[in-house]
């Protein structure tokens, strides 16, 4: 089940950031794409619903060492 979500992405303040949230993102199972945008500080997941929810998304960018909400 394909499903899309937007995250608010709090912390980012260059494109170098913007990688390592979008590889963070990425690295989650079940990510098809992610995009992030640094001027909006937000983020869009294509992802399969059935392998993972939203709360593992958050928790990879935590881990990146960024904030996320949804």
């Amino acid at each position: 089940m394909k499903t899309q979500e937007k995250l608010s992405i709090e912390g980012m303040t260059c494109n170098h950031c913007v990688m390592r949230v979008t590889k963070a993102l990425q690295s989650v199972e079940g990510v098809q794409s992610a995009h992030v945008d640094l001027n909006s500080k937000s983020a869009v997941v294509e992802l399969d619903g059935e392998k993972t929810a939203v709360g593992k998304l958050i928790e990879a960018v935590k881990s990146a060492g960024y904030q996320a909400s949804q």
